[in-house]
């Protein structure tokens, strides 16, 4: 796979992290419902790998080029 070049490119495939993101957030809390495991840790990682996502993003947007 190739990386995304234009800033709207990587506006989009930083998007599709996102919404990758959200099912994944999605599936632990079913998870957790079901008492599958404890996926508090899995939660933890999700939060920050989400501000990390939305972090690129801004600093996207907010670059000049």
């Amino acid at each position: 796979m190739r990386m995304p070049e234009t800033r709207a490119d990587k506006l989009r495939f930083y998007n599709i992290g996102q919404g990758s993101l959200e099912e994944s957030r999605y599936y632990s809390i079913l998870a957790k419902d079901l008492e599958y495991d404890d996926v508090s840790e899995l939660r933890r990682f999700i939060e920050e790998i989400s501000k990390l996502l939305e972090a690129y993003s801004q600093a996207i947007l907010n670059s000049d080029s």
